[in-house]
């Protein structure tokens, strides 16, 4: 039921993603040159291309396909793990190396551990939350008829269609099991706008009958979608980012936005361009030590 209700709410993460360049992307700064960085991902060698390191989008096929960073020094008889098939070897691996803006130079590779399944409450605790305070005596539900998964789109599609909207979000109220029935009741849904919040409350609650929770956020939908944009042209290019993907996360109101590495004058350059906390970063490399 979860998902279906996260499938009647269109766009809720609008989501690019961008080839590593091999060869062809602005050089590291002068302070990063021979600077050592670590990250667990995919080696991935096939018919196209040698020893390449996936930190984009890995195609989930068999054998799985990526396009990355080249790999200056990679032996493949010198790890364990690999896995081959049509040409394509594979494995995952922990590494540690240098990277010069356009290939990586492994210095250590080790298999990473087991990956940890979470728990179903650290799981909830990870989902979005209310930007609304739980009113005193609970969350009210006006009109019990009119908070199925159909209501849910026509609420939605009104709410995008006003030139101030900011983002839209469910809110879960307690974790779920594997196999609980997940009621259309048991979430808030979560409105984002940047002008008139009593005009649109009204608007929405004759859509909506259920738990309902309306708020102001600094930026619209449309503005997140233009930094979006930048970061893939003008913006990303001058900071001298390599971007990997971006996102646009409505509940916090922010584009996220990955990259291969993360110099801190370029983190301040995006603050400065586009305004604390409207751009969220992680790098897939990270300095060691």
């Amino acid at each position: 039921m979860r998902q279906a209700l996260l499938a009647a709410i269109p766009l809720l993460l609008a989501g690019c993603a961008a080839g590593v360049p091999g060869g062809d992307g602005p050089a590291q700064t002068a302070g990063a040159q021979g600077r050592r960085y670590q990250t667990t991902a995919t080696v991935l060698q096939s018919r196209d291309h040698g020893p390449e390191l996936c930190l984009g989008v890995v195609l989930d096929s068999f054998p799985p396909q990526c396009r990355g960073l080249p790999i200056t020094n990679w032996r493949w008889d010198q790890v364990k793990g690999q896995k081959t098939a049509g040409g394509t070897t594979w494995g995952s691996y922990h590494l540690v190396g240098t990277y010069d803006g356009a290939s990586f130079t492994v210095l250590r590779a080790d298999r990473p551990p087991p990956a940890r399944r979470p728990s179903r409450e650290e799981r909830f605790r990870d989902e979005p939350k209310s930007a609304c305070p739980e009113p005193e005596g609970g969350w009210p539900v006006p009109d019990p008829a009119r908070r199925s998964e159909r209501d849910l789109e026509p609420v939605t599609r009104a709410a995008r269609a006003e030139p101030d909207f900011a983002g839209v979000w469910l809110s879960y109220l307690e974790p779920m099991g594997h196999n609980v029935a997940e009621e259309p009741g048991e979430f808030v849904l979560n409105v984002a706008f940047t002008g008139d919040l009593e005009r649109h409350q009204a608007q929405l609650r004759s859509l909506w009958g259920g738990r309902l929770c309306v708020t102001r956020q600094q930026r619209s939908y449309r503005e997140l979608l233009r930094i979006q944009r930048e970061l893939h042209g003008a913006a990303g290019s001058e900071l001298g980012l390599h971007v990997l993907s971006t996102g646009i996360r409505e509940d916090a109101n922010a584009v996220s936005l990955e990259v291969v590495v993360l110099e801190e004058r370029a983190r301040q350059a995006l603050d400065a361009r586009f305004g604390v906390g409207a751009v969220q970063v992680t790098a897939r490399l990270t300095p060691v030590g």
